[in-house]
């Protein structure tokens, strides 16, 4: 990518596939392993469930729910769990895509900023779903505009939570419909991936964070030269 350019949805996924190769057994794993901690407690209910959605990462992510107590108290730990859990998911990544040799372990470096990464996920919580009582388009955009927080927390471990939520606005300006049109190119691979019993997602999310985590390197490369600072 040279600053000024950004690369297509075809072009990040291609580069993630590359960036995959001899790394998918961690990537499967750390995807899999975030999705056990922020699900694991509300999982597998036997008292009748319905179904809603959650965030992950700025991403929808499908759960089961009851009213049962201890469904509830799940719920709460898995919200508690979710920001700093969403945290090493983009680290990973974006060592990953970087060659900076992403390990296990990355996945919990975000409880070092516990805090913060549950405040911000509490915040961006709050702001997508007053967004979405307007219209669902809104809280959909709203999706989109905070979905390189925990990208920006990674590259500057001590900036505060609103800082980084504005951040991630500010850099996402004007970029929300290439990060929706890389999301819609992935929509036939989430398909697939739900057959048979949605084991193909064990790919398919590796994959899709890959190409995010590319998106937010040529979006990181352009506002750090038009701007002139750090990010």
């Amino acid at each position: 990518m040279i600053n000024g350019s950004y690369r297509e949805s075809h072009e990040l996924k291609k580069a993630a596939l590359e960036k995959l190769k001899g790394k998918w057994l961690q990537a499967v794993l750390i995807c899999f392993i975030a999705w056990l901690l922020t699900n694991a407690f509300t999982s597998g209910n036997m008292w009748g469930q319905t179904v809603h959605y959650t965030r992950l990462n700025g991403e929808f992510v499908r759960v089961n729910n009851d009213v049962s107590p201890f469904r509830t108290v799940g719920g709460i730990i898995n919200f508690i769990l979710a920001g700093a859990i969403s945290y090493g998911v983009a680290g990973f990544f974006l060592k990953l895509v970087r060659n900076e040799n992403p390990m296990i372990e990355n996945l919990f470096n975000g409880f070092n900023y516990f805090i913060n990464t549950f405040l911000v996920n509490l915040v961006v919580t709050i702001f997508t779903f007053l967004w979405m009582l307007l219209l669902i388009i809104p809280g959909i955009i709203a999706i989109f505009r905070y979905s390189m927080v925990y990208f920006i927390m990674n590259d500057n471990p001590g900036i505060g939570v609103m800082e980084a939520i504005d951040l991630s606005k500010d850099m996402m300006k004007g970029h929300k419909g290439r990060l929706f049109m890389l999301w819609l190119s992935f929509i036939g691979w989430f398909i697939l991936g739900l057959i048979p019993f949605g084991i193909g997602l064990l790919w398919v999310v590796p994959y899709y964070n890959s190409a995010k985590a590319n998106f937010y390197e040529d979006l990181k490369a352009n506002y750090v030269n038009s701007q002139n600072q750090v990010v």
